[in-house]
């Protein structure tokens, strides 16, 4: 385990967080404060953004699939298996791009104001939006499957630091067109833009840098072609899954409630997201190890790097949701200048959604590192349409709870399926022990008794009140979990290693 390789993804992923933290203090505030009519101005501007993201589908995981299977073969020494597989997804990510934009370029002719309900967005202009939206998708593929390439020589924290440089130019430009009040074509076209601009980027660096990565059309052939699409299209499976997740909810919301709607439960969304982002961070930090010794078979070292990080993502699950739950009132109030929007039961039930959610992610990246991921793509594709089916009938008469409810319930199956999953990567003699998850559902359901007065009352607090018993709380759950998950072993391998390092530099 490398101790540099890790601490390195660490880096660029918290560098993520906070361009991450960029977008939300700028983009949302914006919208609300520049336009006029901006709280729907915005929810309609989340509702364009679900409608195109059905186009990130067609990409059938390819992306995923190879940057993973390459990495593999490369670190078994199969050089030439890993230039197959390259230029097999190479050749079906131009099939793709063929498909998206003749796809793309048909929105320009649909009525998609009336089909979606719009009322502050020109039918012409949201055609537009999403034409952009859908070319943007297809420079995402390219710069995606060239940025994350860097995990096959063990430098995916050069890969993530492109990535981060680019989501930021585009924020900033995003942030400067809203302020300029721009058309929502315009605010497509600025991301867009700066897409383009640095794929052409990394493509220059990567034939500079590490030519091994230039992605060829000269190897492999048909057969190699069908060898990739089989698993990278489970991977599509699960992205289109992920839609009915993601988008779907927001689509169903504008339909059937409005655009304020829509504006509500995106930004109570958006808190608990930017919270559990920390768990994400640390479960891919852990990556560029993970996958290497996967393709060494390694399994007493895959096995306690599995221990390790679990305890570190199990004990931090109840300290981020708690904290991000009591502090909702004070962050709306900071960040939006809109304390009207705080719904504290739909942020109750937001919060044992990401909660479950920390825990299934975390989980998943061991399926996906090891491309045995076609069963939890099977099983999410009919979770989620399902919480879609039951919300639709329920949405109208019972509110945004009731959509949040049936996301709940199908997070808690999703993440009882990939636990079980998890089990089966493994050898039976190397399995890892289930004995923490009852533990973290034990602090959670205590947690969450403990909060539900404090989250129906501190609408009315002072700023520095809320602020002080989110902050409060955490730090007293961070000391609890602590102890109930065993960090102090994790610290000793920590300093283990890093004194090592310092010992042999010195």
């Amino acid at each position: 385990m490398s101790l540099k390789r890790i601490l390195q993804l660490l880096g660029a992923f918290l560098m993520s967080q906070g361009v991450a933290v960029v977008n939300q203090l700028l983009v949302p505030p914006l919208f609300l404060h520049r336009y006029l009519h901006g709280v729907e101005m915005y929810g309609e501007w989340v509702a364009l953004t679900a409608a195109i993201s059905y186009l990130a589908t067609l990409n059938f995981g390819v992306q995923n699939y190879a940057n993973n299977q390459m990495t593999l073969h490369y670190n078994r020494g199969e050089l030439d298996a890993a230039r197959r597989v390259q230029s097999s997804a190479l050749r079906l990510i131009l099939i793709m791009v063929l498909i998206a934009t003749v796809v793309g370029g048909s929105i320009l002719f649909m009525p998609v104001a009336r089909w979606m309900g719009l009322r502050y967005v020109s039918s012409a202009a949201a055609a537009m939006t999403l034409f952009v939206m859908a070319m943007q998708l297809v420079a995402t593929w390219f710069f995606a499957f060239l940025s994350n390439s860097y995990q096959v020589i063990g430098e995916l924290h050069r890969g993530a630091t492109w990535q981060n440089a680019q989501r930021l130019c585009a924020i900033l430009a995003m942030a400067t067109s809203l302020w300029m009040r721009a058309s929502f074509p315009i605010l497509a076209l600025t991301q867009l833009s700066s897409m383009v601009l640095f794929t052409a980027i990394v493509f220059i660096e990567i034939r500079m840098r590490a030519p091994v990565l230039l992605p060829s059309l000269r190897y492999g052939d048909r057969h190699d072609m069908i060898g990739v699409l089989k698993p990278s299209a489970y991977y599509g499976l699960y992205a289109f899954s992920a839609f009915f997740c993601w988008q779907g909810p927001v689509l169903l919301i504008q339909k059937i409630l409005g655009p304020a709607a829509v504006a509500v439960f995106a930004l109570s969304r958006v808190v608990f997201n930017m919270s559990r982002q920390l768990l994400v961070i640390l479960s891919y930090s852990i990556g560029q190890e993970t996958i290497n010794l996967i393709a060494r078979r390694s399994w007493t070292q895959l096995r306690r790097i599995y221990d390790l990080s679990e305890r570190v993502v199990l004990a931090l699950v109840p300290v981020l949701t708690v904290g991000a739950l009591l502090a909702c009132p004070a962050l709306f109030a900071v960040w939006l200048h809109k304390k009207n929007l705080y719904d504290p039961g739909i942020c109750i039930l937001m919060a044992g959604v990401s909660a479950v959610m920390g825990i299934r992610e975390h989980k998943y990246t061991f399926q996906y590192l090891s491309n045995e991921h076609e069963a939890v793509a099977r099983f999410s594709l009919v979770a989620y349409p399902a919480m879609i089916v039951v919300s639709g009938l329920t949405l109208k008469t019972f509110g945004i709870e009731a959509f949040v409810v049936a996301w709940l319930a199908a997070e808690v199956a999703i993440a009882a399926y990939v636990i079980a999953q998890n089990q089966k990567l493994f050898p039976p003699e190397f399995r890892p022990s289930l004995a923490p998850l009852p533990r973290v559902a034990i602090v959670l359901g205590i947690a969450f008794a403990a909060s539900v007065w404090p989250v129906w009352h501190d609408a009315a607090w002072s700023l520095a009140r809320v602020s002080g018993t989110a902050i409060a709380s955490a730090a007293g759950l961070a000391v609890v979990t602590f102890f109930v998950f065993g960090l102090k072993d994790v610290q000793n391998v920590f300093w283990t290693r890093i004194r090592r390092r310092l010992a042999s530099a010195g």
